[in-house]
Order: C-alpha cells, then structure tokens, then sequence
C-alpha cells in the first residue's frame, strides 16, 4: 500500500532473529532467504475490499435481532463480578466453567475477515458451592494480542484467513516467520495447576485459572524420529482436542511434522502429554502429505486418526502466508484412517468413503471392533464460509450449508474393514442428527453410551440463527429432544453430571452462555439433560460474543 512505508534494514533485522531463533539449518535458512528474494519481486498491491473504518455500524443490521452482536467485539474485563440465578443451585455444582472463544475482530483502521482470527478472550463462571456464582472474563495477553494493542493495529502474525485491509508483502512474510499465537479455541487441564489455552498448534500458553491471567507461551521440546529429511521438518501442527489417555494422569494428541521440501516424505506423530512443556512420542510414521486434523478419536486401546483429504500444500503456504488458501480439498479421495494401538505403537492404515469431520464425538471397544461417532461433512466448505461478511449479512449466512450428519464408524482390525452409518432425525426433535461441538456425559468416555448433545446451526433449514441444543439418542429408543428459543443464540454446551456420573447417563445439566438477541443481553442457561428444558439462568452483566470450547473442572476454585 502507497501508505505503509517499510524500513528494510529493520526487516532484514527481523529476518535473521527470526531465522536465528528458528535454529534450522543452513539449507532451511537459505529456503527462507530464496523466499524473501521471491517477494521483493512481487508488487504489493491493495485490494480495496470497501470502508475499513472497522465499525460494526457500517454492517447491514440483521434481520435476526441481535445476531450481529454474536460477532461483535466486546472490550470489557471484569474479575469475579457476582452473579445471580433465578432458582437455587443445588450444592454439588461446585468448580469453575472455563470457554475460550472470540473476544475482538477489529483494532484500528484493521479487521479480521474470518471470525476464526479475533482475539482470544476467556470466560469463567465460579461455583463456590454455597449458592453463589462469579463471572470473570478476559483477553489472552499472548504476543500477537499485546503487539496489536500497542501499534493500535493488528499486527503481522499467521493467522487463519487474512485481514482487511490486507497486510503488505513484507507484513505477509513477516507473519509467516513468526506463525499463529493466537490460542483462542480451547483449555485443558494438564496437571496440578497446570492450565492451557490451545489452538490447532504445537504452542500454547499457559493461564491463572482463578484470575484467568495470562502466565507464559510454551513450544514444548520434543524428538522427532531420525529420517533422511528429518533436519527439514517443521513441527507445529497439533489438535485442539487432546482426549485423557485412560488410566493414567496423562492426555493424547498428536503433532504434523510437515516437510519443507517438496517430494520428501512428511510425519506424524501420536504424542503422550503429561504437561504443559513435558511430551513424548509415542510412535511416528511417515506420510506423503500432511493432513488438516482438527481433532482425533480414542478408546481404552486405540486412537484412531482420520486423516480426510484436505491437505497443507507448503508451496501454497509460501505463496500466500494465509492457511486458508494452503489447504488443498480433494473430493474424490478417499479419507485414510490411522489406528494405532497405544501401548506398542502399531499403526494400521485403512480407508473408508470421502467424508471431513471437524470433532468427533466418543469412541469405545465393543466385541473386538472399534465404534467411533463424528459430525460429519461433505466437503469443509462451511469452514471457508464463516467469514465476518457473510456472517453479518443476513441474507449471505442463510445461502451456505453448515448442518454436519452424525456417523458412526464400525472399525474391526482382523479383517481390516470400515463401515459405517449416518443416524436418522426424528419428529421429536428434527435437526437432532445435525449436531456439531458436541459434548457427553465424561464418566461414558471410551464406554458404550446413548447420549451425544450439540449445536444444530440451522435448525430449521433455513436460517443459520436458527440454533438447537439437541439431545441424540444414539440407542435408537426414540429419546431425541431439543432446547431452541427464537432468537436466542447458543454455543457449545458442558454436561455437569450428577454425584458419580449419576444414576442414569443423562442425569445432570448442560450449562452454556446464550444471547438473548431480542433483548440484547447474555445469559447462562442450566439444561436439564434428561428433559431439554432449562430449569435455571442468571444473567451476565455483558453480552458474551460467539465462543468456541470450554470445560467444567471440578477441582478448580
């Protein structure tokens, strides 16, 4: 842009610290100085995408009220402001409801074109256990977020998609040196005090679960296998989903070791996390070409990859420095599983029909055959389609598809063979098999169980505000039911079981953030589980914009 003035002597600085930093090797170093010569010969260009001014007042007003404010950026922390429920809450609702989700989509004259870019902004809810309940909610202090607020810009970082106005091509290859550090789609607990914010990558940082303060970024050291292309491995793709591995303090995930040079086998990697800096390998195999995963599934034995294809192509990512043009969807491929036994490291490769999958639901042993349940997709369309102009337009975010299908995957080792079969709606509850973010009740995790619960975007078939809280039996006992209220907007739901897990495997509540859009407020909605209805609420003294995961730790006040 004509004006953006750049110093190149203090990018050439940037570029050997970051080059210095990375600890590649002379040929990984000479790779990324061929890059920038390649982008000194590119033209920077503006692409003038309308007004900047990053108001929300210049978007359409939504014909579904108060929808737009669902991806509205709300600047406001506060620390254990009280809150008050409309009946009381029984005494074992003790601990601390923790989500990550999108908190700011604008700084300055700059604004995120994907809402899977904004800020990172946490929310609690503390359940003493005497009757009382405290709400807190603030931004992740990581890098990316602290150099914006300085520059009162967004500043040059990889992000999902891209911003707009665009960054410049020194700004592109700034970002593509310093990679994604913005953790805003999940927390986990990894040990004692041992709390982290995730996204799709190796990084995380860690956080004050009581203040929700930010403490530190971690890259965790880990060994990748020796092979003949290992030195050129870039280790930084991993899932925001790790599963408990059963029967230990310890959880699963897996790290994409994606290969720089084109022709050179790639690796993945099943990774044992025992904390937030302490990994290790469980096993690795090579692969042609990297696979996007956002998550995986696990049973007592197994974990179980399905690797859909939709691929990072490298050349892409240095053309463009923007993921969302890297990932290459082959729809006429076939989606290869990885099942590999935990405690020998086995790997077993199959395949099964083209299907994209974001999260899986549950997955467990049953008379030698493995059962895994997904929502299921067609194509990864819907993910391109979550852009902030179609979201704010209401004619736009009604036009594209985003109802996934639950599927249920049998898998039996001896023979090989994958089958698998798609669940049926119901009268009782017609959007019931569309379900995505699900949740479940955690004591039947890597058991045999009945009850899956989610978000059905677009319930009705029509409008994407349309949204359910849905109840899946997935037994076939015809005990499918749904929670909706007009315009009122949900997100994932937590199941908070009774004492034990309860008698029953739906006895306990879902409890969520909602947007009351007609009256423009939030509040936190208990569900019954059993019955889908709401039995109780307390308002929240802000409105709460879309978030994506969350988790309710007991042990945590």
């Amino acid at each position: 842009r004509s004006d953006i003035t750049f110093n190149l002597r203090t990018f050439l600085k940037l570029l050997f610290t970051e080059i210095t930093a990375m600890k590649k090797t002379f040929l990984c170093s000479i790779l990324l100085f061929q890059l920038f010569i390649q982008y000194l010969g590119v033209v920077a260009t503006s692409k003038n995408f309308g007004n900047s001014s990053g108001k929300s007042s210049e978007f359409k007003e939504s014909v579904d009220p108060g929808f737009d404010l669902f991806f509205a950026s709300n600047d406001r922390e506060v620390e254990n402001v009280p809150i008050y429920f409309k009946n009381p809450l029984p005494p074992w609702i003790k601990g601390t409801l923790i989500r990550n989700g999108l908190g700011r989509y604008e700084i300055g004259q700059r604004r995120f074109t994907h809402a899977f870019d904004a800020f990172a902004k946490l929310l609690s809810w503390k359940f003493p256990g005497n009757g009382t309940a405290f709400f807190s909610t603030k931004f992740i202090q990581s890098d990316f977020y602290k150099k914006s607020i300085e520059m009162h810009d967004i500043a040059p970082y990889l992000l999902f998609e891209t911003v707009e106005p665009e960054f410049n091509v020194f700004q592109r290859f700034e970002a593509l040196l310093r990679g994604i550090d913005n953790m805003n789609v999940n927390v986990y607990k990894f040990g004692e005090n041992d709390v982290a914010v995730l996204n799709d990558f190796w990084k995380v940082y860690t956080i004050d679960p009581i203040s929700l303060k930010t403490r530190t970024s971690i890259t965790p050291s880990i060994h990748v296998p020796k092979s003949p292309s290992a030195f050129t491995f870039l280790n930084f793709i991993s899932s925001a989903h790790p599963l408990p591995e059963m029967g230990t303090p310890h959880h699963l995930s897996y790290l994409s070791s994606v290969n720089i040079i084109p022709g050179m086998k790639s690796r993945i990697s099943l990774v044992r996390i025992k904390s937030s800096e302490e990994r290790e390998i469980i096993t690795s195999w090579e692969v042609d070409r990297v696979p996007y995963m956002h998550s995986f599934a696990a049973t007592k034995n197994y974990v179980v990859f399905f690797a859909c294809p939709y691929f990072i192509n490298v050349k892409k990512m240095v053309r463009y420095a923007i993921p969302e043009r890297s990932l290459d969807w082959e729809q006429e491929s076939p989606t290869i599983l990885y099942v590999v036994h935990i405690k020998s490291g086995k790997v077993v490769t199959m395949m099964t029909d083209n299907v994209f999958m974001m999260h899986q639901i549950n997955a467990f042993e049953r008379d030698g055959v493995i059962i895994v349940d997904i929502s299921a997709y067609p194509n990864p369309d819907f993910v391109k389609n979550l852009e902030m102009k179609n979201l704010l337009d209401p004619i736009k975010r009604n036009q594209f598809n985003t109802r996934a299908s639950v599927r249920r995957y049998t898998i039996t080792l001896n023979t090989q063979t994958v089958v698998w079969k798609t669940f049926r709606d119901t009268e009782t509850a017609p959007c019931a098999s569309a379900l995505d973010l699900p949740t479940i009740n955690e004591f039947y995790r890597y058991r045999p169980y009945c009850f899956a619960y989610g978000v059905a975007l677009k319930c009705n078939n029509v409008s994407l505000s349309d949204i359910a809280i849905v109840k899946k039996d997935l037994c076939g006992r015809g005990r499918d039911k749904m929670w909706k209220i007009a315009n009122h907007y949900a997100v994932e739901a937590w199941f908070i079981p009774e004492p034990g897990g309860g008698k029953y495997e739906d006895d306990g509540y879902l409890v969520l953030p909602v947007l009351n859009g007609e009256a423009k407020s939030s509040y936190l909605a208990f569900i019954d589980a059993r019955s889908m209805e709401m039995v109780n609420s307390a308002e929240i003294p802000m409105i709460v914009p879309f978030n994506l995961h969350g988790r309710f730790f007991d042990d945590l006040l």
